[in-house]
Parts: structure tokens; sequence; C-alpha cells
């Protein structure tokens, strides 16, 4: 174990003491479970709650390296970022990045194999959550309903673009995984699911529950 004043080095295992978690086997096995993301409990009430930050993790070795950082009050979204998410201020849980981070560390773990942003040649385009072999491609998306109630067209016309796209992939698995508000997928699928052959759809709730919709 190395420690100083702003960099500590531990073992998973000693980690696991210190913020008084029993470590699950994905975090010896995923790099996202050590993500500095105030959506996954082991960070919040962990390393983050102490002033810390992960800045490697070696997974080989089981080690994790953190780094301390200045206390930073609450970050808030800009006006453009609340627009692009199509949610009232006070309706904002999380990012649709930080959703992106939290969906991959749970798919990784629901299919057993890490999911990363990849393009393989000839796809028309990166897709967030790829397997090392292109045995699975999914996307995420963290839609709401317009103003809460009414239906977003234009989502609704991303959804049917990004099952065109993964329809043409060669892979033996394809998804879409949704989050925010479940209503979005289920008006897609009751509308258009028909036409879906080989594209699964998944919802992950707000504690992390993963439903397969379709």
């Amino acid at each position: 174990m190395e420690v100083n004043n702003d960099i500590i080095t531990l073992s998973f295992k000693f980690t696991g003491k210190r913020i008084k978690v029993d470590l699950p086997e994905s975090a010896y096995k995923y790099r996202e479970w050590w993500a500095n993301d105030v959506t996954h409990t082991q960070a919040l009430n962990g390393w983050l709650a102490a002033g810390y930050e992960v800045a490697s993790v070696n997974l080989d070795r089981g080690i994790v390296t953190f780094v301390r950082v200045p206390r930073r009050s609450v970050e808030r979204l800009t006006e453009e970022e609340i627009e692009n998410l199509d949610v009232g201020p006070g309706d904002i849980k999380i990012t649709p990045k930080q959703f992106e981070e939290r969906a991959g560390a749970i798919m990784s773990r629901y299919f057993g194999t890490p999911l990363h942003k990849y393009r393989a040649p000839g796809w028309p385009k990166e897709f967030d959550l790829v397997s090392k072999d292109l045995r699975i491609v999914g996307d995420a998306k963290y839609f709401s309903m317009v103003r809460g109630r009414s239906i977003p067209p234009a989502k609704f016309a991303t959804i049917a673009e990004h099952v065109w796209f993964l329809e043409k992939i060669d892979a033996e698995i394809k998804f879409l995984v949704f989050g925010n508000d479940i209503r979005v997928p289920l008006e897609w699928l009751k509308r258009y699911g028909d036409f879906v052959e080989e594209v699964r759809f998944y919802f992950i709730d707000e504690n992390g529950n993963l439903q397969e919709l379709k």
C-alpha cells in the first residue's frame, strides 16, 4: 500500500474495508465499477464522499489509486443542457452522459462481458455498448416525454433510426437501453414494435433495476 497526502494506492480487498463495502465480483472484473459516478453508491458514499477520485485501476493486480480532489459544490446544468435533456429543472436526476456510463456498467454485468464505445469498419455509427468480440452491440438513450406528457417526435425518429442501424449490424445480440422515462420506449413499441425483428429493448430505472421491454 502506497500513501501520501494526495495519492493513495490500495488493494481491492483493503479498499472494500475502507469504504465498508463487500466488493462484488464486478469490481474485480469491470473497470466501470470504479467510475467516479455519483449514480454509483460505492463512489458516492465511498471515495467521493471522502474527497478522492479514482485515478487508475489495475484489474490484473487488484489495486486502485485514488487522488485527493478539491471539495466541489453540486454541479448545476446549464440552460442549454437542461433544454437538451427535454425535462424541467426539478426533474433532473442525472445527465445523459452519466446514464450512458451507468448503463455501460449495468449491461456489462447483465451480459457478463465489458461493453465499450466502438465503431467497426462498415458500421453506420459508433455505438455506446459493444463487446470486444463484436457479438453484442447496443446504444443507450436517456429520453423523456415532452414537458412530461406529450409524445416526443424527434426522439421517436431517433429510436427508429437506431433500430434500423442495429438491424443492419451483424451481431448476435443487438439492443437499445433506455433511462429516465419508461413511457418513451413503451409508447414507441406500442406503435412500431411489430416492425422490430432483432433489436431488444431494455429500461433501467433510477434505482438501477434492469427490465426487458421487448
